[in-house]
């Protein structure tokens, strides 16, 4: 998401906090972007979280503002203001922890799955290569020239195949975890160096 984007869907989530503070904010957020020196293309997200964050952080920051104004002034119109925003607060929870919930589970199941998959994976390679010996030394017991060639063939192919597909998965895993880790360990050295 870009600079204008962010800008944008921040604006529409800080439409019902007053106009100063929402003008606020986006000034704040607009320069606060440049100054990172990002271009008008590069992912905002990726260094500021994502808009509903920002604006859930404003609209706390700006409740306490108000609040501890209401304390100073004691108006109506502050306490009107710190109750409004009060609302917007506890009326956003609802919708958004839920559906945190759900899009961590959908992760944690689709981690699970992956490892489902991966592990399945592994004893069929497991199988195929303990069947692939079995049948092979089975070979040497079997009656006649003919069934004794087919039979160890078949034991050499069945190995054969075990150990490849589990050199396979091995391989598949490996250079995922390798990828993981490395982006990891990308993003805490820029984490240092900045």
């Amino acid at each position: 998401m870009n600079r204008n984007e962010f800008l944008k869907e921040l604006e529409k989530r800080l439409l019902y906090i007053p106009t100063e503070d929402r003008q606020d904010a986006l000034e704040y957020y607009d320069e606060y972007i440049k100054d990172m020196g990002l271009g008008e293309e590069e992912d905002v997200i990726a260094k500021l979280g994502t808009p509903k964050d920002v604006a859930r952080n404003i609209i706390d920051d700006c409740t306490q503002k108000h609040i501890e104004q209401t304390k100073e002034n004691k108006t109506f119109k502050g306490k009107a203001t710190v109750i409004w925003l009060s609302l917007l607060g506890i009326l956003s929870l609802p919708l958004s922890l839920p559906l945190g919930i759900a899009i961590l589970a959908l992760a944690i199941a689709f981690v699970i799955t992956v490892l489902a998959i991966c592990f399945a994976l592994f004893v069929s390679s497991l199988a195929c290569t303990i069947s692939g010996v079995v049948i092979f030394v089975f070979s040497f017991f079997v009656p006649g020239i003919g069934q004794k060639v087919l039979t160890l063939g078949a034991g050499l192919a069945l190995a054969g195949l075990g150990l490849l597909l589990g050199l396979l998965i091995i391989t598949i895993v490996r250079s995922v975890l390798n990828r993981i880790f490395r982006r990891n360990r990308i993003a805490k050295e820029e984490m240092i160096n900045e």
